[in-house]
């Protein structure tokens, strides 16, 4: 039992860290947005700007993004729980030697034939903006390589247990696309946030964690195709490597889409996105980050029960505060996007389109989280098949979706049909996991997510008719958020108190508890 709580201890400050690491990324990411729609809004340059990064994304997904934190933590911590770091570096020099060069090659073939692969990807755009997103899209291509072998020294430090440096990638990242924008945006325009994110990928992504490991990183260069240390890697990642998670494709499935519907399309979706994922990057990815590693080494160790138990309380958790956070963005979705992109040429429209797409985003937050905490104990067991054919479905089910949805209601339609998409991909993989394990009782799981809807359904009703109530009198939007997100909160939490969310009595408890000791 005391190794039990020494574990949750670590996985908490684990959690902590990777959260407020999301959680400032996200803020800097903000601002980034933010800077970008103050100076040039929302129209056909900014499409071209967003648009630029998808085939270099595409890039990183099909070759790096099985790579990086998925499966080679589970990997590199069965050779740490072996005691034998020395294999785990041979396997990591041959994954970064071989996978590196076919990223290599890929990225060189992208950039030389960048302009018939844009038309593929978005073919709603006008010989112009194809022309700049081609150039836009060479800039950017050369940082997946900082991504993919930064991204294989990070999974080692997360392996061992070390996130510190991790959590500070995506804020030298993002930093550095600021800017990247701020120094360069008055010589080449938009170009200067594409040149931002080049410098931030090498900085950042790849920067950082070479030299947080420069000491006890072993590599060197190495092919060796039939080594079984690089088939076993390979037979983990492919599955990964040739599925289809709606967690990545879906903002290319709706930039395809989006291309072809009126200008300033793809920046609102863009932007009511970004600020959707805030709640699911804190509450729900980074979660699962800072979680894999220690289920990981559960199931290495061969400690199936613990394993499951950790499992258990971090869902229970992440479902009560994403439903909780989905509840009050769809809400509050008009003045959250007044306060963070009402200002400079983001006009009026642009804002109430944003508003509009950020609450129809806002009602699958639960399901972004759910799914990715979900999809993290397949990984732990070394299981990607699973997963990747349960997401390839839900994806494949979902693109008639997407389309009769934009066809129906236009921009709207994408972001409805993301939150739909999102909710059928959960929902596919908490099936199979209750079928295939132990690690979740349906009816107790169940059971506990209604309380927490219901707790947030009513303090949702409850800040509904403050909004409604504050509205009229002309009150900032700041000011509006903050007195509602104030109610909201603490009626929330004493809903679930009362409701018996066991989340949150836990957690109450152990506040009262501790305050209980400081009086005395």
């Amino acid at each position: 039992m005391t190794s039990e709580r020494s574990l949750g201890r670590r996985l908490g400050l684990a959690a902590l860290i990777m959260a407020g690491s999301v959680f400032l990324s996200r803020i800097i990411g903000y601002l980034r947005d933010a800077i970008i729609a103050a100076r040039h809004g929302a129209d056909a340059q900014t499409d071209v700007y967003f648009a630029a990064f998808t085939l270099p994304d595409l890039m990183n997904y099909l070759v790096a993004g099985g790579a990086l934190s998925i499966t080679f933590i589970p990997i590199f911590s069965k050779h740490l729980a072996e005691k034998r770091e020395q294999d785990g570096w041979e396997t990591f020099s041959l994954v970064a030697t071989t996978v590196g060069a076919i990223l290599l090659v890929l990225v060189t073939a992208a950039a030389v034939f960048a302009e018939p692969l844009v038309h593929l990807l978005v073919p709603g755009f006008t010989p112009e903006q194809v022309e700049t997103c081609v150039v836009l899209t060479r800039i950017v291509l050369p940082g997946q390589l900082a991504f993919y072998w930064g991204g294989l020294i990070q999974a080692t430090l997360m392996a061992d247990n070390k996130f510190g440096v991790v959590a500070l990638v995506p804020l030298v990242y993002n930093g550095a696309i600021i800017a990247g924008g701020l120094l360069l945006d008055p010589f080449v325009g938009i170009a200067g946030f594409s040149w931002g994110a080049l410098a931030g990928a090498f900085l950042g992504a790849f920067g950082l964690p070479l030299w947080a490991q420069r000491r006890r990183l072993h590599f060197h260069l190495r092919f060796a195709l039939r080594d079984p240390r690089f088939l076993d890697f390979v037979r983990v990642t492919l599955p990964v490597m040739i599925g289809f998670s709606l967690v990545t494709v879906d903002e290319w499935i709706a930039r395809w889409f989006a291309s072809s519907q009126d200008a300033g399309a793809i920046s609102w979706l863009n932007n009511a996105r970004r600020l959707m994922m805030v709640p699911v990057s804190i509450l729900g990815q980074a979660a699962g980050q800072a979680t894999l590693p220690f289920l990981s080494r559960l199931w290495a160790e061969g400690r199936t029960a613990e394993m499951e138990r950790l499992f258990r309380r971090t869902l229970d958790t992440v479902v009560f505060v994403t439903l909780a956070a989905s509840v009050w963005m769809t809400v509050y979705a008009l003045p959250i996007v007044q306060v963070f992109f009402e200002r400079g040429r983001y006009q009026p429209d642009d804002v109430a389109m944003t508003a509009t797409l950020l609450s129809l985003f806002s009602v699958g937050i639960v399901a972004w989280a759910v799914q990715a905490i979900a999809a993290r104990l397949f990984y732990a067991r070394h299981d990607t098949l699973t997963p990747m054919l349960i997401s390839s479905g839900a994806v494949l089910a979902a693109l008639p979706i997407y389309a009769l949805l934009a066809r129906w209601m236009g921009v709207p339609g994408l972001a409805l049909a993301t939150s739909l998409g999102m909710f059928l991909t959960a929902l596919a993989t908490v099936v199979v996991l209750v079928r295939r394990t132990h690690a979740l009782k349906a009816r107790l799981f169940l059971a506990d997510a209604a309380r927490s809807l219901a707790a947030a359904l009513a303090a949702g009703a409850l800040a509904k008719g403050l909004l409604a109530l504050l509205a009229p009198l002309g009150l900032p939007a700041l000011v509006l958020l903050t007195a509602g997100s104030v109610v909201y909160g603490s009626t929330v939490l004493g809903a679930a108190k009362l409701l018996g969310v066991e989340s949150v009595d836990e957690v109450l408890d152990k506040v009262l508890r501790k305050l209980r000791r400081g009086r005395t």
